[in-house]
Order: structure tokens, then sequence, then C-alpha cells
């Protein structure tokens, strides 16, 4: 037999097979017991978990306290789980945000640059006031003004936060060169910062408006504001590209209407935050255009 004939009857065994085992199987999905009956309700897989950030501005425990309730919120809003993760430093914050791991942030304005620049992050809305650093002293401190400040202990938050940045800047503008003049110290959150001033390991404290309405909440002390910076937007939240448009509209009217809600005066009471306003990435520029250390 010719190799032509033997590839003849090889082709034709073949095609016989692949009809039968076609047959085969399009009766046995035919069959009840594959078929899906008409009208039935098909049930897709369940969505992947959103993962909801914020940077560490309190200590861990007291982050969890304010904004778990704000990721069981969301995931009501969204009717899919959004699991909240806390960061330990600043540092491990940045890097989830570089490693584009969060699908939806709380962050502070100079992360928010870096993220919406180079990391593909939305802006949704931010804190309804400006961002001001704010020099505080403990209520019966002799420190009273910015000179007052020459060799002498200033805590701060982590040396990459939005507060530090604008405190070492109105430093340098008015004459105190910072670690030269007057001695920088750096700590984990606003709490641990003003914590420094209260034991007189510190002269004063650089930190925010939100963390002074929180630490007077928890220490019942009303700490003594000497100097404020000039403002720039302030903290915001901020979704990552691959957040659906719908989802990130559903977003953005829930945390707008947190000031008329029972659920949203709750978050914002815990927090003590003022309430948040849409915000846009062209807002930030005056952050792109801040001058670099």
């Amino acid at each position: 037999m010719s190799d032509y004939k033997q590839w003849l009857i090889i082709s034709a065994t073949a095609a016989r097979v692949g009809a039968v085992v076609i047959l085969f199987l399009g009766s046995i999905l035919s069959t009840p017991a594959f078929a899906v009956p008409i009208g039935a309700e098909v049930v897709s897989a369940p969505r992947p978990d959103y993962i909801f950030g914020v940077f560490p501005y309190l200590p861990p425990r007291e982050l969890e306290q304010v904004f778990a309730p704000v990721a069981v919120e969301f995931s009501r809003v969204l009717g899919r789980n959004v699991r909240f993760t806390s960061s330990t430093s600043y540092e491990i914050f940045a890097g989830r945000i570089d490693g584009e791991e969060l699908d939806i942030a709380f962050m502070q304005p100079f992360d928010y640059v870096r993220a919406a620049d180079q990391h593909h992050y939305l802006p949704l809305a931010a804190r309804g006031e400006p961002l001001k650093a704010l020099i505080v002293t403990a209520p019966e401190s002799a420190v009273k003004t910015l000179e007052d400040l020459r060799g002498k202990r200033l805590s701060l938050p982590p040396q990459d936060s939005a507060v530090s940045h604008l405190a070492r800047t109105y430093l340098r503008k008015n004459g105190l060169i910072p670690d030269r003049d007057v001695t920088l110290v750096y700590h984990r959150s606003h709490v641990s910062c003003m914590q420094q001033v209260l034991i007189d390991a510190s002269a004063a404290c650089g930190t925010a408006m939100p963390g002074i309405r929180y630490f007077k909440a928890r220490m019942k002390v009303d700490m003594r504001v000497i100097l404020e910076t000039e403002g720039i937007p302030h903290t915001l939240f901020a979704a990552h590209s691959r957040v659906s448009a719908q989802d990130r509209a559903l977003l953005l009217q829930n945390i707008t209407s947190w000031a008329s809600t029972p659920e949203g005066k709750a978050i914002l009471e815990r927090g003590k935050l003022v309430p948040f306003n849409p915000i846009t990435d062209d807002a930030y520029n005056v952050v792109r255009k801040f001058p670099h250390e």
C-alpha cells in the first residue's frame, strides 16, 4: 500500500472518531443534568476584594478604629468586599502605592502627586480645608515664637509626610536652617509627635489641624499653636484606574455625602474629620511646583 493511501485511511478514521466524540459530548451536555433551565439565574463568580489603605498619620490601632468602618461603608455602597489594610510606616505605605497594590487609598498630597503621575491613581475627594503645618507647644510652654525655637528640638511626623515638607520649607524661608539652627526629630505619627512635647522631650511639634483635633479628643489637652505655614490641597481619597468608573462614581458620591447621613456623620466624628469635597488633579499642581528639598 502506498504512503498516500495510508494517509487517506488514517485521515478518514480520525474524522469518524472526531464526529463520534462531538456527538457524544453534545448528547451529554443536552441532558437535564447538564442543561441550564430556561429562566434559571446564572450565578457569577464573586468579584475579588478591593484593597483600601490609609497613610499612617495615626498609630496603627487608632487608624484601624477610624478607617475600618470606612471599608465597611464602601463595601455596602459597592456591593463587594472592601478590605482595610494598614501600614506601620510611611515608607511601607509609599511602597504599596508605588507597587500599585492598593485599589482605594487615603493619602497625603505629596504621595498623591507621585501616585497620579507615575502609578495610575485618580483623585476622588479631599478634606474641605487647606492643609497647613501648625507648630504647636504645650499650653504652659515659654516657646511662643519661631525665634524661640532656635537651638531647640522640633518634633515632626515622618520625614516624607506633607507636614514635614511644609515645616522644613517654612523654617528655611524664615531664617532657621533645619538641623543647624533647630534640631528636627521625626516620629511615626502626629500623635507621638505631640506626646513628645507633653513630656518635654521636644520644645514643639509640627502637625496639622486634623491631628490637633484628634489629639485634643483623646488626651483632653489644648495644644497651643504658635505659627502656621502656607496651605496646600489637603489629604484625599484616590482610586487606582483599574477601579471601574462606575465604582469611582459611587465612592465619590458616598464620601461627599458623609456630612448628611448617619453613617457618614459617625465616620467624621470618629476620626475628627471635616467633610470631604470633590477634588481634581489640577488642584495639586501647586504641590507639583513645591520646592524640592
